[in-house]
Parts: C-alpha cells; structure tokens; sequence
C-alpha cells in the first residue's frame, strides 16, 4: 500500500490522532454500510492498531463517538428518533456501527481472544438498546462468532479420518503425499502465530516468551536438518542421489501447494555443504533433477532482497506460506527506520500502512485452510523424524565420511559461518521439546506406527516392518537393540528371551525413543572434566575466581579446555563445544566408534588421554561408526558375520567405558601450604570484583552510546524521507502550474 493510497475525503493522510483516525474509519462508510473513496483504510487500521494501541482504546473511541456526537448537525427542528432516516445524528450512529460490524466481520478472532474487548463491544450494544435501535444492536453482536482457541495453544492435534491409507515409510511414500503433509504440519503451527508474536519479535528480535514463533523456526531447521541426515544414511553414491531425487521432487510438490516456508527449507537441505560437496553423489544425478534444483535455489536466492520470490508470492492466489524469516525482517526494517509516533505525538500512518503490507502475508492463514486431507498417523511420524540433534559440525564430519577427501594433503574443506542464501536468521535454533511435548508425540508416533503395521494386533513389530520404518530416522540403532534393551534387565532365563526374540513392543520402543532424545538434549552441556595443574593464572568459568594453588589447582574439560574449582564443576552451564571437532585430513572408512577426534589438542603436563569419551565425541564417532558400518554391509554379509554382533560389541564398548571412573590423586601433603595461601586469595576475589564492577560500568557506557547511536540513525533517516516528501509536492506543485489555463 503506497502513500498515494492513503486518501480519506480527498485528504493524503500521513499522519493523525487516534481520535481522528477513528473518524476518518467511520467517514469511510455510507449510510447503507457501504465502503466508499477508500476501502482499504479501515482494514488497514482495524490490522494494525494493536502496533501503536490496544484494542480496548479503540474500541472505546468508537463507544465515544457514538456517544457524544454534536446533535447540532442536524437541521432544526428533529426530534432525533431511532426510526428517523432522515436525522444526521441517526444516520452517523449508524455509520460507526457499521464500521465496529466491518471489524468484527475482518478480524472476529480479536474479539473472541481479548476479553476486554469483548467488554466494551458488549457495552456499545447495551447503548444501542437504550436508544431503542434493533437495527444497531444487531450490527455489533459478538454471540455467534466462532471460537479461536486454537490460537491460544502452541500445537493442538485434530482427529481426522481418512478416506484411504498412506504408507507412513519414506521409501514407499509419494513426493506428493509427503509434501501434502508436511504443508499440513507448517500450517498447523505458522497459523498460531499471533500479531503480538510477529510484534515482540520485530521490537526485541528475541524469541525469548515466544513459544509459538519459536516452534515454527524448530519445525523449520528440523526439516532442513532431516533432509540432509536423510541423504547421507545412505551408504552408497547411488542412494544417495535417489534420496535427493525424491527430496528435490518434494520440493516441486511444495512449490505447487505454495508452501513457501517448508520449500526454502528442503532447499536449504539439499543446497547445505554437507551435501553439495558430494561430488560422487551429484555425478548419478539425473539433468533434469539438477536443473530443476538449481531453478529453485535462484528462486529463492536473497539476491536483489528476495525480488524472485517477492514476485512468485504476489502472482499466488489462494492459499500459500510465506517465508517467515523475509518477512520478519520486512518488519524489523521497516520498525527501525520509522518511528511509530511524528511530530506532535502523531500516529505515523506511512509506518502503520507498510507495516499491513507485510501482515497480510503473514496473517492469512488465519483466515484460509489448504485443501488437504490430513494424515494424523504420518503427520505424528514426521513430528518425531524431524527431531533430531545433531550440530552442523557432527553432520558436515559424517559427511567426509562418506565421501572423503581425494587428497590427503588437500586443504580443509571449512564449513561455512553462514549459509549464503537460506535463513540466517533461523540458526541455532535447534528442535529441542520439553519432556511433556517428547512424550506425547513419541507416544503419538508409535501408536500410528503399530496400528498401520502391527497386523496381528498383539502388540509386536516384526523385523522385516521395523527395518521400513527405520527408514524415517536416520542413524537409528539397529532392531537387535531395541528388542534387547527392555528385555535384558527383566527377563530371567534364556527360555524366556528366546520366547520373545525377535519382536519389539510399544513399550520398548516408546522407551527407545524418548532415551535417545532425551540423552540427546542433554549431552551438549555434559563436560568430561579431569584435575589439572596451571602454569599461568587462570580463572573459573563459573564464579571467576582464580584457581590458587601450587599444583592441580582446579579441573578443565579435555573437550572445550574450559576452567573450574572443584566445587563449582558440577554447576557450569556453558555448553561444551569440543576444538577442531573436524580433522583437516579424509576420514577413514572403518573409524573406531571410540575414536578421539581432537588430536591436534595439546594437553597439559598431568592429563592423560580419557578412558572415556564425552557424550558428544560419541555421537559425533557414533556417526561416523554407522556411516562405516553401511558402508562395509555388502562385506559383511558376504563372509557371514552378524550386524547384530558388531552392535553388541559397540555396546559392550559402551558399558565398559562407562564404568571405568579417574582416581583422584593424594593431595593431603598440600593443605598446610594451601592453608597459608587463603589470605592471598581473598586479596584476588576482592580485586576481581572490583574489576568486575568497573567492567559492568563500561558496559552500561557502551549500551549508552549504541542507543545514542540509533536515535540518530532514526532522526536521520525520518529527515531524508520528509525531505523527500517535500521535493515530490514540490514537484507535484510545478507540475500543476505548468498545465495550460493555470496560473
């Protein structure tokens, strides 16, 4: 909406009051509640207030002109009855009821979500009996609008039936029938979004107490990420490129529905370095499919400011997504350039109409529905596929596993800081639900799973049907696990194993799942910490004290050589993130499961390699150990040997390690020497603080000079425009002079 839209009465409206921007909504209806001169206006106010006031505020200025409306603009004498069409008081009450009909008919969700609103509309209505007009009354009820609870809510599942079953295996499902429902899934949680939500985000740029904006970017970089393990669980260049045919053609099914968001993530997958480095793998690509991703990628390429899917969203018709993250930096651009209020305390309509360009895309989902049967089964499958926790780092080593490097002495192939054209602004956010959400949509997941493939109904998964649904998750652990896990603590004697070898129940597999996610969420903050000796002052990452001592003053992590007390090591929340995680060398096919991949890290005088390794070198080798393991199948199977058995000896890997525990060395000889150093380190922790205090008051002065700093970008910014509003009516004014018969 440009500003030579914004005409009220023949007026260009830049800016106004709120009471005068509720006047001119009621100006821009007729007596018969027909929109005139300019439609668009009250729409655009009835979007869009909530940025500049409540609800409440405007509803009560409606009240008000309802109310105290000069009875001099009628012609004497009128007596100004309700039946009286021809009384101007009359006929403008109607006009304002007309206008409050219009934005409970836009926007009935603002009346059924705010309570106070609802109060004031019912309060207008008990004024229109007192003037004994029906007609009015009717014009404001707010009875029969439908409930919006669901917006209330971060996810809530409907049960839909189905006319026909879909296959919930990723092999055996159609492009199509997969896009279908993961267009079913995004608009589930992008409808939820609230104009509060889209506000809070564009003024804090947090997704701090924002749940449901935070579930659309975890959905978002959940897929992405599943795209991309979903291609390299495939051990051979071959399958690979099938899993990425079939990916690319998901992605022409999603541009078809219009479904923007989940496109520019599947995209975003395929086009990530994990996978466009797979030169063996591109080679069996067919040219169609090539060409048809590289189209794509161009269509949603951030160049020219998104211009190419600017112009495919605005020939869409119908239902569409759009991209969340373009537009959420629509409205932060357009937030920080324009001031809300102008001169004299002003409502800057420009701002308030650029700002409803931007929400119409974004909130009319809340209005449409895609023509889509959903699938609740498959649709609970996805939830949990998409769930997954590996860091880019652990996906881009899986990924030389695969394809490893051609030369040993070939530079590093380093991984990207930034993706060059998908959702920057989405990273580190990683799908991580809390315990309540995991369980639920595991539970959901297995009953969808057992009720579509557990054909005897005795509460058993077979082999042959846990090996199809395996292909929805990569890297799950093989059957044998699953089967064993719950069986090996309960059962007693070998004739009860083998009754139910074989077999996986619900309960096995619920228990599996929410395990592994559960270990997964919290592995990143687990440090493997061993005491270690100091050579120059070092402090605590925790309370910043210094570490005093002659010797093993403290502990450090051999992962991210972060420092600590021994008092403070079980109260450190940095996350751990190991150093040079990716080695500059090709990595070997056949990789230990237990392999440091930290060689380059120098160790101090008294660390000794660890008997065992952290949760996340484990999952990091633990990827590398499956990519060998698929890799060598054909191998393994041809001389004989069981996949079981190598998953038991990974196992028994595992549990041995685990027991083993360090021995902390005597350092009784010391505590005289430690004694005498207490008084010295009271000295330090004053200093410290001191020095502290300062640091925090330097802080407050840069924060100070940052938002001086953005005052005078603003101020700047609203003079050029105003400058240049005043060349264009300039310009505008020699242009009408120079017209023949003007003077």
């Amino acid at each position: 909406m440009d500003e030579e839209k914004l005409i009220v009465k023949g007026q260009l409206i830049k800016a106004a009051s709120l009471e005068k921007l509720a006047m001119l909504c009621v100006d821009c209806f007729d007596d018969a509640g027909e929109l005139h001169d300019n439609p668009f206006f009250p729409r655009m106010v009835f979007l869009m207030h909530k940025w500049f006031v409540s609800s409440e505020e405007l509803a009560a200025l409606f009240i008000n002109l309802y109310q105290t409306r000069d009875k001099s603009i009628c012609k004497s004498p009128c007596q100004h009855k309700p039946l009286d069409q021809n009384c101007r008081l009359n006929r403008f009450k109607t006009r304002v009821c007309y206008t409050v009909r219009s934005w409970i008919s836009e926007f009935p969700m603002h009346f059924d979500l705010d309570p106070s609103l609802a109060r004031e509309i019912r309060s207008l209505q008990e004024l229109t009996c007192k003037d004994s007009a029906n007609n009015h009354k009717l014009l404001v009820d707010i009875s029969n609008l439908p409930s919006y609870d669901w917006m209330r809510a971060v996810s809530v599942r409907n049960s839909v039936k189905r006319s026909h079953k879909v296959s919930l295996v990723f092999d055996h499902l159609e492009p199509h029938e997969l896009a279908e429902q993961i267009t079913v899934l995004e608009y589930k949680i992008f409808r939820r979004i609230s104009f509060s939500d889209f506000r809070n985000y564009a003024i804090h740029g947090k997704l701090q107490d924002n749940p449901r904006l935070e579930r659309s970017i975890m959905l978002f970089n959940g897929l992405s990420l599943w795209v991309q393990c979903m291609v390299l669980s495939k051990s051979t260049p071959q399958y690979r490129a099938q899993v990425i045919t079939k990916f690319v053609n998901v992605a022409k099914a999603l541009r078809q529905l219009q479904n923007f968001n989940s496109l520019m993530a599947v995209v975003g997958g395929l086009s990530h370095s994990s996978i466009a480095r797979l030169t063996k793998t591109a080679s069996h690509l067919p040219a169609e499919i090539n060409k048809a991703l590289h189209e794509m990628t161009e269509m949603l390429s951030s160049n020219g400011n998104f211009a190419n899917y600017r112009k495919q969203l605005s020939e869409c018709k119908g239902f569409k997504i759009p991209i969340l993250g373009v537009h959420l930096k629509d409205l932060i651009a357009l937030h920080t350039a324009l001031h809300d209020k102008v001169e004299n305390g002003l409502l800057n309509i420009r701002k308030m109409a650029q700002l409803a360009v931007v929400f119409n895309e974004l909130i009319q989902l809340q209005s449409t529905s895609p023509d889509i049967e959903a699938n609740m089964d498959l649709i609970n499958t996805l939830k949990v596929s998409l769930d997954l926790q590996y860091s880019e780092e652990e996906i881009y080593e899986l990924s030389l596993a695969r394809e490893p490097r051609e030369s040993a002495s070939a530079p590093p192939t380093p991984i990207p800081s930034e993706k060059p054209v998908f959702a920057d602004w989405a990273s580190g956010i990683t799908p991580t639900l809390d315990s309540d959400t995991l369980k639920k949509h595991v539970h959901a997941m297995v009953e969808a799973v057992y009720k579509n493939y557990d054909h005897d109904r005795d509460g058993y998964i077979s082999h042959q049907e846990f090996d199809s649904i395996a292909g929805n998750f990569p890297f799950i652990d093989s059957f044998g696990i699953l089967d064993a896990d719950h069986f090996a603590r309960q059962l007693k004697t070998f004739d009860e194993v083998k009754h139910v070898d074989g077999m996986i129940s619900k309960e096995e597999m619920k228990m599996y799942f929410i395990r592994a996610n559960c270990h997964a969420l919290s592995c990143g903050f687990r440090h493997d910490f061993v005491e270690t000796t100091y050579f120059k002052p070092t402090y605590c990452e925790h309370c910043s004290g210094l570490l005093w001592g002659l010797i093993k003053q403290g502990w450090k992590c051999r992962d991210c050589a972060i420092s600590c007390h021994k008092h403070c090591k079980e109260l450190v929340v940095v996350e751990c993130r190991p150093r040079g995680s990716v080695s500059s060398g090709p990595q070997s096919s056949n990789t230990s499961l237990l392999q440091d991949t930290d060689t380059s890290r120098a160790t101090s005088a008294d660390e000794q390699p660890s008997p065992r390794g952290t949760e996340r070198r484990r999952q990091s080798s633990r990827l590398r150990h499956l990519a060998s393991v698929h890799q060598s199948t054909q191998t393994v199977k041809d001389s004989g040997i069981s996949l079981m058995d190598s998953a038991s000896s990974v196992n028994l890997n595992l549990e041995y390690n685990d027991d083993e525990v360090f021995v902390d060395e005597d350092v009784s000889s010391l505590r005289d020497r430690l004694r005498q150093s207490e008084e010295a380190r009271a000295k330090l922790a004053s200093e410290n603080k001191m020095l502290q205090t300062e640091l925090a008051s330097a802080h407050d002065r840069i924060k100070l000079l940052q938002s001086h700093i953005g005052q005078i970008r603003q101020h700047t910014v609203s003079f050029i425009l105003d400058q240049m509003d005043i060349l264009k009516m300039q310009r505008d004014t020699e242009c009408f002079t120079d017209l023949p018969g003007t003077k």
